[in-house]
């Protein structure tokens, strides 16, 4: 029915009735009568429920599919929380890994190899992360291509400002580590060859970088707009991910050679930025040929 539609998708938006009447143009009372029952919205103000609903007029005056729509946002957040927290915490293993390799390379050889292991180790954490959840969202977004404009504006409101706290903590920290990196270099408060300062410089992008990327998905979660056009993928979309993937492995591959056997930790991480021009390239080409 569609005064229960109209109920569950207010209260789900957390929409009050005097703020729906308000961006219909209507009285309180109005909003009351078609909940309860006793009246019904013109076609235009149905129009403009679906409008601000995010949902088509089917959707709107269908039960099932109303259900369906409030049991999607709990899927869809749960899913994204999910897929933040673990993509965020892969990122942070790979970190320390890399933060204690530096640090026990800088107590000899024998400490460098312990090093490489706890990087390993921390690389082989962190892949499956990586793996079961891009799985589990590429096969939800499959699954379901269009949903829902499921958030109301005060939601995304109040996250936008989460979203500010976390990106400028993030950012202050790995200030924060290059300062001291400077610190101990300029001032010659360490040696030259000691691997401390960028240990240290480690610290705080391990800690940073994950809070920046865990605020970057969850962004990405309150934006349904873009979640709707991403979904649907073309297969230029999908040869362009996965040629793009291929050139970061072997940019990847490349740095920890040069890096365990040729010493090259200084310079070798010019791949990486070669490794994004070529993905862009790529795609560029990609984009051309599908217009």
């Amino acid at each position: 029915m569609f005064s229960e539609n109209l109920q569950n998708l207010r209260k789900m938006k957390s929409i009050t009735q005097e703020e729906l009447a308000e961006k219909l143009d209507v009285s309180r009372q109005a909003v009351s009568k078609w909940e309860s029952g006793n009246g019904y919205p013109e076609m235009n103000k149905l129009v403009l429920l679906a409008e601000i609903f995010g949902c088509s007029l089917d959707r709107l005056i269908n039960d099932k599919i109303v259900v369906d729509t409030i049991e999607e946002k709990q899927n869809y957040n749960q899913l994204y929380n999910r897929f933040s927290i673990a993509i965020s915490g892969a990122i942070a293993m790979i970190l320390a890994g890399t933060t204690g390799l530096i640090f026990l390379s800088n107590y000899g050889e024998r400490f460098a190899i312990f090093g490489v292991i706890v990087l390993l180790v921390s690389v082989l954490l962190a892949v499956p992360l990586f793996i079961y959840f891009g799985l589990e969202m590429e096969s939800f977004k499959k699954a379901n291509k269009q949903i829902a404009n499921v958030y109301s504006e005060d939601e995304v409101r109040n996250y936008n400002k989460v979203f500010v706290i976390l990106l400028c903590t993030g950012i202050a920290l790995i200030l924060i580590g290059v300062t001291i990196l400077v610190a101990l270099y300029g001032l010659e408060l360490v040696d030259e060859n000691s691997t401390i300062p960028v240990g240290l410089l480690l610290v705080f992008v391990t800690i940073g970088t994950p809070m920046i990327v865990y605020a970057g998905i969850q962004k990405a979660k309150y934006d349904i707009e873009a979640y709707n056009k991403e979904a649907i993928r073309t297969k230029n979309d999908e040869l362009i991910g996965k040629i793009s993937g291929v050139i970061m492995l072997s940019a990847t591959a490349l740095f920890l050679i040069a890096g365990f056997l040729f010493n090259k930790w200084g310079t070798a991480w010019v791949v990486f930025p070669i490794g994004g021009i070529l993905c862009g390239i790529v795609g560029t080409i990609f984009d051309k040929n599908s217009n």
